[in-house]
């Protein structure tokens, strides 16, 4: 891992290694170079570190029924009862595509520490950028992760997804954290408009954190527009946790939208009816779970995701149920083991339900 290098060591150790690959001859002709080089630094830097982080990551799986791709995710995926492939020979499979890098800066000004992040990895396929946010004091822009969740009720899953009902997006905005004294800290933020619409999305959370565990709650406003015709959308929502001991940790979130697609194993969040009016849709999910500490070494978590959607149309998913289940083994502090059994279930408008298991074990080792 390497982590808080000074600007000055970094671009002068780069230098340095370039000018020996050359050879002595040119390295003699670079001396001038390095000198100059040196002299820029010195007017540079200004407090910078630089830090390199990430991990590698296998994941293994094999599934009961239909190969449901590399990860289990929101369970959108699951085969229905009939279908017509009626493939239930079970499927095995692997990747390394959850796979991540990670650049940081921070530098201390006048105004605060102003810090950089830039993160990318490869899901599904290719590669991905995760993040890419600066922040000065109070103020970020870039993409990030949204204010709609929380990252005090966030599942310990081995599958890259996690449960069904959480909201966890990453998306460009401008952003505003202050602190609201005695653990209360508010947040503000602006996101892009939902499909292009004029109007951007407006969010507001306030958060509480105290030894006993965390509160935190989002609203969001937005609208979305097509042929001509528009409809307001919104979104809430609730988490905590609460330290039921040293090593145990309960959770629960609630999420509920209208227009607004951000839950996973929501569907359909916008549509035309009948009478061909724009018309936005309801969802409502959530997740609960604990996860508990049987050792420095050794932990493991339990949790339960749920969607309901309600857009009529046949072919979508009225209902998503998953249960997470793991261990987790960190024989040193940058590796993990896991090995976790995934169960989901879905039904359609349409009356159709089909459900299907995972076993999955994952094998992280962070830098």
């Amino acid at each position: 891992m390497v982590r808080g290098v000074p600007l000055r060591a970094a671009l002068l150790g780069a230098g340095a290694a370039f000018v020996l690959a050359l050879g002595p001859a040119s390295a003699q002709d670079m001396n001038k170079e390095i000198e100059a080089l040196k002299k820029r630094v010195a007017e540079l830097e200004s407090g910078t570190s630089v830090s390199i982080s990430g991990f590698v990551k296998g994941d293994f799986y094999i599934d009961s029924d239909i190969d449901l791709g590399k990860s289990f995710g929101n369970a959108a995926g699951i085969q229905l009862d009939g279908a017509a492939s009626d493939d239930d020979d079970g499927a095995v499979g692997a990747h390394a595509n959850q796979s991540r890098l990670r650049f940081g800066t921070s530098t201390d000004t006048d105004y605060g520490t102003l810090s950089t992040v830039v993160e990318g990895d490869m899901w599904p396929g290719n590669l991905r950028l995760r993040l890419a946010y600066g922040q000065l004091g109070p103020v970020l822009a870039g993409q990030a992760w949204s204010i709609r969740g929380d990252d005090h009720t966030g599942a310990d899953t081995v599958d890259f997804d996690g449960p069904a009902g959480v909201v966890a997006t990453r998306t460009p905005q401008l952003r505003l954290t202050l602190p609201l004294g005695e653990g209360f800290y508010g947040q503000a933020a602006i996101e892009p408009a939902i499909s292009g619409n004029e109007v951007p999305t407006v969010l507001a959370a306030i958060r509480y954190s105290a030894d006993w565990g965390a509160v935190n709650l989002t609203g969001a406003v937005g609208r979305y527009d097509e042929g001509g015709q528009n409809v307001s959308t919104h979104a809430f929502h609730v988490g905590a946790h609460i330290n039921a001991t040293a090593a145990t940790k309960v959770m629960a979130t609630l999420n509920m939208t209208r227009g607004d697609a951000q839950i996973y194993g929501g569907a359909g969040a916008t549509g035309m009816d009948a009478s061909g009016n724009l018309k936005a849709y309801d969802s409502m999910g959530g997740m609960a779970g604990v996860s508990h500490g049987w050792s420095d070494s050794i932990r493991s978590g339990v949790y339960y995701g749920w969607v309901e959607n309600d857009n009529s149309a046949a072919a979508l998913n009225e209902m998503v149920q998953t249960v997470h289940a793991n261990i987790i083994w960190s024989p040193v502090p940058a590796a993990d083991i896991g090995a976790e059994v995934i169960y989901g279930r879905r039904e359609t408008n349409g009356g159709a339900e089909g459900e299907a298991t995972r076993f999955q074990i994952g094998v992280k080792y962070s830098f």
